[in-house]
């Protein structure tokens, strides 16, 4: 880093000897005027430019308000995986006298790769995918993330794009500990079967390699709970019942859907309201035999 400073302060103090020292090519004449905007050495008496292109090495005018940081950027926005699709030159041939060559060359400019087609198909759904269901931009620039590897790997031969766009969204969502199950997916992809978004998501974790982080069953409770119709006190205690269970026995294997309509079932009893089986199995996407069966496990537990 110092050696990085002597060489620049060198190379400024040559810089600042070679301008006192310059003299016109043409006429011999010292008297010099730099042009700071255009970076050039312009001659007073004949009007010959001795040097082009120069290095600016002063400092830049800081910025004090909105508006001269505004002014004075010089940077973009930054490239997120939702808008990096490549940058590519625009051609425009808006002159009708311009020739053939043009033309199709404009033509063939407005034709994208068909990974590119794929990738911009694929984002779109993305997007509109986790605007409907109210995700973070974190969760879509994941998806988009995940969705890029597996192009470059080619796995997708045979097999939907709507599918893995599915998959890569559930997947990012556990990546980002955000609470969403898979059907609030499915709900949002109506054209897509079930079956193909499962089958794009084990090719996923298989192929990728990613150990996706299961999500606690707790964090959802609040959700049904409001389908339900229960009462923050009986929300409070169906969250307290849910963790002593979970760290008291094993539910690996079993439907998180289930263990949190049983919980809120039996948090309801306890605080006197009435709220029917069917009516928390059909809130919480689960059938009523299997509310029974995990209403009884509770129960034994406690």
């Amino acid at each position: 880093m110092h050696a990085d400073q002597a060489n620049v302060k060198l190379f400024q103090e040559k810089a600042v000897a070679m301008n006192d020292s310059a003299t016109c090519p043409d006429c011999s004449s010292t008297n010099l005027i730099e042009d700071a905007h255009r970076g050039e050495l312009i001659c007073s008496v004949c009007g010959t430019v001795v040097e082009a292109c120069s290095f600016d090495f002063s400092q830049e005018k800081r910025a004090f308000t909105a508006e001269e940081v505004e002014n004075r950027k010089h940077n973009g926005s930054p490239i997120s995986a939702l808008s990096d699709i490549s940058w590519t030159t625009v051609v425009r041939a808006t002159d009708k006298n311009s020739n053939a060559q043009l033309k199709r060359a404009v033509k063939w400019n407005a034709r994208l790769s068909w990974d590119k087609k794929n990738f911009l198909i694929a984002v779109n759904e993305i997007k509109r995918v986790c605007t409907n269901l109210g995700l973070p931009r974190i969760v879509a620039e994941t998806a988009a993330t995940l969705y890029k590897k597996i192009q470059k790997l080619n796995v997708q031969r045979g097999r939907s794009i709507n599918g893995f766009c599915g998959a890569c969204v559930y997947l990012a969502c556990r990546m980002n500990m955000v609470p969403r199950s898979m059907n609030e997916v499915y709900d949002e992809m109506p054209n897509t079967a079930d079956r193909d978004i499962r089958i794009c998501y084990r090719v996923l974790i298989n192929v990728l390699g990613v150990k996706a982080p299961k999500i606690n069953p707790v964090a959802l409770v609040s959700r049904y709970a409001s389908i339900i119709g229960a009462s923050p006190e009986s929300e409070s205690l169906a969250e307290r019942l849910l963790a002593t269970f979970e760290n008291g026995t094993n539910t690996a294997g079993k439907d998180p859907k289930g263990l949190i309509a049983a919980a809120i079932y039996m948090a309801c009893k306890k605080n006197g309201e009435n709220k029917p089986q069917k009516h928390i199995a059909i809130a919480c996407g689960i059938t009523e035999v299997t509310l029974r069966s995990r209403i009884k496990e509770f129960q034994a537990f406690f």
